[in-house]
């Protein structure tokens, strides 16, 4: 009897040290889609999920790519609507420790944008558009929860068909980032209900894009680090644009700049 509780003691010790060598190994990812809008009333993308590649501890790129299935019965995203702290889950699940070396976002086929009520198509001209992917670097350490975001910049991807009767081409431009290494800018400009494209911008590159909150004059630049100048484009041409030079952002920091009030062109 002694020595079956003996056995049993060690037994339940060997089961402990596997659970905890398994929660050791593993590291929980979360990747988000957010949006830097166009000028489109809404704009409507199916998002199957998210394909991510890892390396492992020993340094093995050969490991099969990971899917993360997006789980909603409805798999369309209202990009537009993803601004300020607003975001989509695309997927989530538990990947070895190591690192994230690439994201592939993995899109179905019904697609529109919305303008003045009305629904307009949204066309993926090229197959390679379909399944658009991003080389990244994403180290992962056990035990810990990761949140990684795919910033889906309309204003770039979509383009005017040659004949615009025919609606819009999709071609997907878009930038990846960790919450955990980079900071934000926000801020807000009046008149309030005024739109506006807002930059962010590091030497010569556009780093970050986003449109105003129309309901409340805000605006959120997202996964940036470093000095950046601030440039608003508004939408109404009876304005003119505003440069702000100079904005730091510190890492899981966010920089607050004063309201931009709008200009009227002479």
């Amino acid at each position: 009897m002694i020595k079956y509780i003996q056995n049993l003691i060690l037994f339940s010790v060997f089961l402990t040290s596997c659970i905890s060598d398994g929660e050791r190994s593993t590291a929980l990812v979360n990747v988000f889609v957010i949006d830097a809008p166009g000028d489109f009333d809404e704009v409507w993308v199916e998002i199957l999920g998210v394909e991510v590649t890892t390396i492992g501890t020993r340094g093995q790129d050969n490991a099969d790519p990971v899917f993360f299935e997006n789980l909603q019965s409805n798999q369309q995203v209202n990009l537009s609507s993803l601004i300020l702290d607003r975001q989509f889950l695309v997927g989530r699940g538990e990947l070895l420790v190591g690192a994230i070396t690439e994201l592939t976002l993995k899109l179905g086929t019904d697609h529109y944008v919305v303008i003045d009520g009305a629904r307009i198509p949204l066309e993926i001209e090229n197959i390679e558009d379909q399944n658009p992917s991003l080389t990244v670097n994403y180290p992962l350490d056990a035990g810990i929860s990761y949140d990684i975001f795919i910033d889906f910049e309309v204003f770039r991807s979509i383009s005017s068909q040659p004949n615009p009767a025919n609606g819009f081409v999709l071609k997907p431009k878009l930038r990846s980032f960790s919450r955990a290494d980079t900071g934000e800018i926000a801020g807000s400009i009046l008149p309030v209900m005024e739109n506006a494209i807002i930059y962010a911008i590091q030497g010569k590159d556009t780093v970050s894009s986003t449109a105003v909150d129309v309901s409340t004059g805000r605006f959120k630049l997202r996964g940036i680090l470093g000095s950046h100048t601030v440039v608003i484009l508004p939408f109404n041409t009876k304005y003119l644009p505003e440069t702000i030079p100079n904005v730091n952002v510190e890492s899981r920091k966010i920089t607050q700049i004063s309201a931009v009030t709008l200009r009227p062109k002479p």
